[in-house]
């Protein structure tokens, strides 16, 4: 998850295994309402830019395309 979040911008990192720090940034969230909710919009603006159907869609053919090309390479 840590590479599809963008910390500070598209949500908050913390620490695996570390409920402190789980905590710590919780409750800054809790403490700073507005950039939680700018956080929020930036996160579904980069959800509808990379995550939809149609770009996942998009994404899966050109896998396709990639392994068509390579098995062509190979059988050449």
């Amino acid at each position: 998850m840590a590479e599809i979040v963008r910390d500070g911008v598209t949500g908050l990192h913390f620490e695996p295994g570390d409920p402190r720090d789980l905590a710590t940034k919780a409750s800054w969230l809790f403490d700073h309402p507005d950039e939680c909710r700018q956080m929020g919009m930036n996160a579904r603006a980069e959800y509808e830019r990379r995550y939809t159907a149609d770009r996942n869609y998009e994404r899966l053919m050109d896998v396709y395309q990639q392994a068509i090309d390579e098995a062509r390479k190979q059988y050449a």
